[in-house]
């Protein structure tokens, strides 16, 4: 019970950590993206490759882009990296507690006949392998014919979502693509844009020349982080959502996601150098909708008289054996001290009163029992479909 307790602490607190990391990271690539967007490249000195005026809290700020580095290394010279390898260890570590510890449970699909062991090592694999291919393919041509290049990477993360979505739950599926994502997000800062700035930094130091080259390296992959970071960000909210990853087709769902997200940070990137189209929007909002109508539950109500007729209590019946061991004023499922978001089931008056999230959440996502782990059956299911569907 103790142990239960401490992780729960523990997840809470890795998490908090997480998102402050990831905030603080997240607001300097949007930030910077910005920058380079907004910066007056006429008029500038020689040295300078653009320049930004700005009015924030009180006060201007005057901005300056060096197009190789100023004559003196200035002190203290700022560096935007430790948001980066924190959001990265926090997750890591948030990954593990709350699913690799509990990798039978958590991270496996109820059917699942692998070992959570097993299981671990295909998800840490996962992230090794994303990584190796997308730096193989930025270090090719490839990467220079950017249609060739985001389809190529679109297709091998739609091949992860599917392969993974055989053998993990559909939460894990989404929490292992984001979290491989966010790994080429943090090995983009760690082997790349980092060593570009140290080598800039050390030209300044020696007075030496330096290829302008260089310095685009490490912009290239500081712009795939910019696209990068909507879908990490759905990724890491999706678990609150479980109409979104589940179902048969829960990777499909992510894919088609991913792709309206990238959609609207080029959009963005597109309206910061003044070259935004309305087509576009368009095409964003067509795809939004579309997407939800999919999406959409439907009624499989049947209005005849020789439907089944199912009552409040046959319900409750079900509702006992699978939902109030955990949603109860005092659940008895150690992993719980309270019942989760507040919701109790364990009278008639509190089932009626949440009939709407039990719809959702057993009958048409069938996200709950989490990861069935009392097994309720697809009859049982059908049976409160039948009970809501009723009124």
């Amino acid at each position: 019970m103790m142990q239960i307790y401490l992780l729960v602490w523990l997840g809470l607190a890795l998490k908090l950590l997480h998102i402050i990391a990831g905030i603080a990271w997240i607001g300097a690539s949007f930030y910077f993206n910005w920058l380079e967007n907004k910066l007056d490249r006429l008029n500038n000195r020689d040295e300078i490759a653009g320049n930004l005026w700005a009015v924030h809290g009180g006060g201007f700020y005057h901005l300056e882009k060096y197009k190789k580095y100023p004559q003196a290394l200035p002190e203290p010279l700022h560096w935007f990296k430790w948001e980066a390898y924190v959001t990265w260890l926090s997750g890591i570590s948030l990954l593990s507690v709350v699913y690799y510890f509990n990798a039978s449970s958590r991270l496996l699909s109820s059917d699942s006949s692998l070992s959570a062991s097993y299981a671990v090592g295909l998800s840490l694999l996962g992230l090794l392998l994303f990584w190796l291919i997308y730096d193989l393919l930025c270090k090719s041509k490839l990467v220079t014919k950017s249609a060739i290049f985001i389809t190529i990477i679109f297709i091998v993360i739609a091949f992860f979502a599917y392969f993974y979505s055989n053998i993990f739950n559909p939460k894990a599926v989404y929490m292992q693509i984001g979290s491989m994502i966010g790994t080429v997000m943090v090995a983009n800062v760690f082997f790349v844009i980092i060593p570009v700035q140290k080598k800039l930094v050390d030209a300044c130091e020696n007075s030496t020349e330096v290829s302008l080259e260089l310095g685009k390296i490490g912009y290239l992959r500081s712009r795939h982080n910019n696209y990068f970071t909507l879908p990490v960000l759905f990724m890491m909210i999706s678990g609150h959502y479980p109409s979104i990853y589940s179902g048969d087709y829960g990777w499909l769902i992510l894919m088609a996601v991913i792709g309206i997200l990238v959609m609207i940070r080029h959009y963005f990137n597109l309206r910061g150098v003044g070259k935004a189209k309305n087509s576009l929007i368009a095409i964003i909002v067509l795809s939004t909708f579309a997407l939800i109508y999919a999406l959409a539950p439907t009624h499989s109500k049947v209005q005849d008289q020789n439907q089944e007729i199912v009552t409040v209590e046959q319900a409750q019946v079900i509702i006992e054996k699978h939902c109030v061991s955990c949603h109860a004023a005092n659940p008895t499922n150690m992993a719980f001290t309270v019942a989760p978001n507040g919701i109790m089931l364990d009278t008639t008056k509190k089932i009626i009163a949440h009939k709407a999230q039990i719809y959702q959440q057993a009958v048409l996502s069938k996200a709950m029992p989490l990861v069935n782990s009392t097994n309720m059956t697809d009859d049982e299911r059908g049976k409160l479909r039948i009970w809501i569907e009723a009124d």
